[in-house]
């Protein structure tokens, strides 16, 4: 045989490399047809079928792909792609070189060509190290992706799963008990801020907070509602006369969900009567529907900033209220804020948040006392921030952290069968054309006529009226007796308990 005759020499390591990078693809370099015919096929063939099923039926498998059956299904592809990957490494790095019936034909011919080509690649350590390296980053690549959909999967269980959730059907607002999202109209969300910390006798609502999407003009809306807010409509005049509530609004949540025979004798679910009304009272309150809830434990609000790393924020003034002593703060007392800008920590971001006295220490020497509005205002920034810094997010790394952080801080009552109707709205949420608007003093409450015996702020009824319409007039005339008509009662019911509700 001459030289110009000699088969050119395959480098196992090499073929093992090409084989992790495409099962088959080491086996063709070694010139093994058949067994890279048969290792490839089956991956390519999931490839395509997987990019033609996005690309024709995306928006109708955008839920699905979220379900459970679907994301358990992955975890068994990762499993069994990982196996099939390491058999093709493992075949290419440590078999022969070349084929068996070419190996046979340069053994008979010219000598040490032939007998190199047929010694089994197991004796070389350099070779059986490399393969070595390349089947354990397969694993870990396969382990990382099981992880992150295993971890997925806990956290969408986590948030979808409240109690007024049923049969993949949210209870809706409660004068429709069927209602189910078509996925182009106007959505409200109810995103309350729960406080129930140390030093917390019981579960406040210290952040009110309305978020409404329009999938079709692509426009988002955020609505804060100050905790101090009182005489919040009711449905009807059955627990109070005049058909409102005479306390503040983040009680409201607490005290009906403490008596669910007595506010709520028409749910199913005595459990659900607490966040219903409170749902019922803000969407009176605002002549709209809301849809869906969703609760933010404070506490877990902060692990979920810290696991990306914090949020940027800024201050006009050093911020200090000496009597501060927060759910990620407890037993401290007292905190200051530094002016201008910087980034924040998840038990300092909530602080910035939460804090409603104290004051601001403005340049030129001038004060600015806090209050409730103020820190509405400071509750949107952070928000805002956070989306901000989710978006900008190096999500490789950062995942398994922030799903484990947002199933331990978020569950909601929006069906997890349309979860991916509710992704697609976040670019809407998180992205710039957001409008902004605290039903605050002076324009749209009058201060308490009593501060000292109960700090009530009275609506301005007519002010708030105006104010949705130019929100969501577009979609339809406001709804309910407060704000969607000039009525000066709720409807009268025949009441089954005192008028006073006590």
């Amino acid at each position: 045989m001459s030289m110009t005759d000699r088969p050119r020499p395959r480098h196992p390591a090499l073929a093992a490399l090409l084989s992790f990078l495409l099962p088959g693809l080491g086996q063709a370099y070694a010139g093994d047809r058949l067994m890279a015919t048969v290792l490839a096929a089956p991956v390519l063939l999931l490839v395509v079928m997987g990019v033609l099923v996005a690309a024709v039926f995306a928006d109708r498998l955008r839920n699905d792909v979220l379900s459970s059956p679907f994301l358990l299904g992955l975890l068994v592809l990762d499993a069994a792609l990982l196996g099939w990957r390491l058999f093709a490494i493992a075949h290419a790095g440590l078999g022969r070189p070349l084929p068996a019936g070419r190996a046979a034909v340069d053994a008979a011919g010219t000598g040490s060509i032939g007998t190199a080509a047929v010694r089994p690649v197991m004796t070389q350590p350099v070779n059986v190290a490399i393969v070595a390296v390349l089947m354990f980053a397969t694993i870990g690549m396969h382990a990382y992706a099981g992880v992150l959909v295993a971890g997925l999967n806990s956290t969408l269980t986590q948030i979808f799963t409240p109690g007024g959730a049923a049969n993949g059907r949210a209870a809706g607002p409660l004068n429709k008990p069927d209602y189910r999202w078509n996925g182009t109209e106007r959505i409200n969300f109810l995103l309350l801020g729960i406080d129930s910390g140390p030093g917390r006798s019981e579960a406040l609502t210290d952040t009110i907070l309305v978020v409404s999407v329009d999938p079709v003009k692509r426009s988002a809306v955020l609505v804060s509602i100050p905790r101090d807010t009182g005489f919040m409509p009711l449905p009807d005049r059955r627990i109070y006369s005049d058909g409102r509530y005479p306390q503040k609004i983040n009680q409201l949540s607490s005290d009906s969900g403490a008596k669910p025979s007595l506010w709520c004798s028409d749910l199913p679910k005595p459990g659900d009567c607490g966040i219903r009304t409170l749902e019922r009272s803000v969407g009176l309150y605002l002549g709209i529907n809301i849809q869906y809830y969703a609760r933010v434990d404070l506490e877990g609000f902060a692990s979920l900033i810290d696991s990306l790393g914090g949020v940027d924020l800024c201050l006009p003034g050093k911020l200090v209220d000496p009597g501060y002593s927060g759910p990620t703060w407890y037993p401290r007392v007292g905190i200051e804020l530094a002016a201008g800008c910087q980034q924040y920590d998840g038990k300092h971001a909530l602080a910035f948040a939460r804090i409603r006295k104290g004051v601001m220490q403005l340049p030129g020497g001038k004060t600015e006392q806090q209050t409730d509005f103020t820190r509405a205002d400071r509750q949107q920034q952070v928000l805002l921030a956070l989306r901000k810094k989710l978006a900008d997010a190096n999500l490789v790394f950062a995942l398994p952290g922030l799903l484990n952080a947002i199933g331990n801080t978020v569950t909601t009552d929006f069906p997890r069968s349309l979860a991916g109707d509710l992704a697609s709205l976040l670019p809407l949420i998180t992205g710039p054309e957001i409008q902004r608007v605290v039903l605050a003093w002076p324009q749209y409450v009058d201060l308490p006529t009593n501060p000292t015996v109960n700090y009530l702020l009275i609506p301005k009824r007519e002010a708030i009226r105006t104010q949705m319409r130019k929100l969501f007039g577009a979609a339809g005339p406001l709804q309910g007796w407060y704000v969607g008509s000039q009525a000066a009662l709720p409807p009268a019911v025949s009441p089954t308990v005192a008028p006073s509700g006590r």
